[in-house]
Order: C-alpha cells, then sequence, then structure tokens
C-alpha cells in the first residue's frame, strides 16, 4: 500500500497522502467567483469583443453606464463575447441603450440583455 491509500506503491490513486485529509479537495473548486448565482436581469451579453481585450479595459468601457460588479471576457469557444453584471437592473438596461454599437479597442461591440443558455439534452 503506498503514501496515497490506493493500489500498489508511490501515491496511489490520489497525490495527497491519506495524512493530509485537507489536500484531498484541491483542484476541484470552481474558482473565485465561478459559480455565483446572479439575476439574468443584472448582467448583459458581450459580442464582437477585439482579440485583445481584457476584462481591466472592458470593465472600464462598462461602466460608462453604471458602476460594475464584475467583467469576464471569455476565451475558448466563447472567444469575442463576454458579459457584465452591474449593480441594478436599470444600470443593466443602461448599458444596452447606451453602449450598444460602441467602439472598443477599434471594434463596435454588441451589447444586449443576458439570456441563460437552455440546458442540452443527451441523446439516447
Amino acid at each position: 500500500m503506498g503514501y496515497g491509500g490506493g493500489k500498489g506503491k508511490g501515491w496511489g490513486n490520489s497525490w495527497a497522502p491519506v495524512w493530509q485529509p485537507m489536500f484531498n479537495g484541491w483542484g476541484k473548486g470552481k474558482g473565485k467567483g465561478k459559480g455565483k448565482k446572479v439575476d439574468a436581469a443584472l448582467m448583459v451579453w458581450l459580442g464582437n469583443l477585439a482579440e485583445g481585450t481584457n476584462w481591466k479595459s472592458l470593465q472600464d468601457h462598462m461602466n460608462q453606464a453604471g458602476k460594475t460588479k464584475w467583467v469576464e471576457v471569455f476565451d475558448g469557444k466563447g472567444k469575442g463575447t463576454g458579459k457584465a453584471a452591474f449593480s441594478t437592473a436599470e444600470e443593466a438596461a443602461n448599458a444596452v441603450a447606451m453602449l450598444n454599437g460602441s467602439v472598443l479597442d477599434g471594434q463596435a461591440i454588441m451589447v444586449d440583455v443576458w439570456v441563460k443558455a437552455p440546458k442540452e439534452v443527451p441523446m439516447i
């Protein structure tokens, strides 16, 4: 029996030894801020973001419509898109009205209401 309590020698099935249970959950969390539930009325969807756009420049731009709580620039499959959350639904609606078509990092961006995508049903 190895250090991890698994079969065979070495660390076993877990990288954390059995005598260090506080480490066994590392790497399984959602990260800072991820997984928090925010009312969709407080969020806006952002599209056509330039390749070099970062969260800070996006936040500065979105703050013209009201104080943002947080902003996120997506990468991977969502590259070129992002979202921003505001304190009130009025600020979010103001952002859509005021900033849709505005120019950020040399490109006209799209700002629209946030609509959560429906969960896909797996094919059997």
